[in-house]
Formats: C-alpha cells, sequence, structure tokens
C-alpha cells in the first residue's frame, strides 16, 4: 500500500483490494454510534451482524422499530424487500459497510469521491482520506484498523460513524435479538 503520496485514479482498485485483503471473511458483531457533525442531535447506536461467507446481515438502529436484513440476495428494509447484489445491499444501512469498506461507497464512480491519501497513524490505524471530485476541499475520511481490516470510524461531510464494539461470533453463535439500547452519557473516547 502506499503511504504519504497521493494516489491516482488508477490506483483505486489495488488500494480497495489491498483493503479487502487485510480482513478475513467472518461473521462479525459489531455495535457503535452514529451522530451529525454539527452535534446538535443525540448520537444514535446501532448493532450490526454481518457474515461476509454467506453474504447476509442484520441492522438495527437505535428509534427504529424495523430491522433491516440482507439475505439470500434479497434486501428487506421499511420500503419492503428488493433483489441487490451484497455490495449495494448496505445503501440502506451505511454501518455496514464499515465492515467491509472496500465496499464503500467513496471509492469513486458512481459516488463523487475518491481515495486520493492513506496514511498510517498509530502503528496499526489506516486513514484514508477521500476527495470530492469538484472541490478538493471537501473531503471526508476512514480510519481501518489493519488488524481486522474493518473501519471502525467514519467521518462524512455530515455525520460520524464509529464502532464502540467489535468482535468475531462462532459459527454456532445463536444471532443477537433485537438489542435494548440504553442511553448514551457522553460520546465515546477515541482511542488509537
Amino acid at each position: 500500500m502506499g503511504f504519504d503520496t497521493v494516489l491516482a485514479a488508477a490506483d483505486v482498485p489495488t488500494i480497495q483490494a489491498e483493503v479487502a485483503a487485510l480482513r478475513r471473511p467472518a461473521r462479525r458483531l459489531a455495535r457503535g454510534v452514529t451522530a451529525p457533525r454539527a452535534g446538535l442531535a443525540q448520537p444514535l447506536q446501532f448493532q450490526v451482524v454481518i457474515d461476509e461467507r454467506d453474504h447476509s446481515w442484520t441492522f438495527d438502529r437505535q428509534g427504529d422499530r424495523h430491522r433491516d436484513q440482507y439475505r439470500d440476495g434479497v434486501l428487506f428494509s421499511v420500503d419492503g424487500s428488493v433483489e441487490v447484489s451484497f455490495a449495494r445491499s448496505g445503501a440502506v444501512a451505511p454501518p455496514v459497510r464499515l465492515l467491509t469498506p472496500e465496499l464503500l461507497l467513496l471509492w469513486g464512480p458512481p459516488a463523487s469521491f475518491a481515495p486520493i491519501l492513506v496514511q498510517r497513524i498509530h502503528g496499526h490505524w489506516l486513514l484514508v482520506t477521500f476527495e470530492h471530485e469538484r472541490d478538493p476541499a471537501d473531503r471526508m475520511t476512514v480510519v481501518i484498523d489493519e488488524r481486522d481490516g474493518v473501519a471502525h470510524r467514519s467521518y462524512g461531510t455530515s455525520e460520524i460513524t464509529m464502532l464502540t464494539e467489535i468482535r468475531v461470533m462462532d459459527d454456532d453463535e445463536p444471532a443477537p435479538p433485537r438489542p435494548r439500547f440504553s442511553r448514551l452519557q457522553e460520546w465515546p473516547v477515541l482511542e488509537y
């Protein structure tokens, strides 16, 4: 992976493949928080269970009565069900894509952002900076842990998303029930 150098559009597929190669497909449980960058609204908690091997996931967000799910090539959301690819299925639940960061829409067309810089910070964290194609001052970042290949933080133009817990689940472990989210007393501490 080329660190600390400006990337060209031709580098994007290589960087995506290198990010994907950091992670072994597994069944993972993740919990986290998302909040608007302006900080005016309360942070919302979420839970994701994803299995890359069978291309399935479930997503629960605090305050939502509906559980978004993807299995057998079908996305089940509050809007109904629709056949869609695994790569596109996370559109209704963006935190799902943090667990497969090479599938983030930020990697170029059809999105308006593309990666321009990869930096290593504090040992095993990769800071990937994405720039808007029409405005170089408009940037977004994700922070990927080299140890598990998961994006633990995403700083978008309008919101921040952060994983607070992640673990690999045993194959025979039952799927967790819909979580009961307790009220957050403060924003989780950022540690690198």
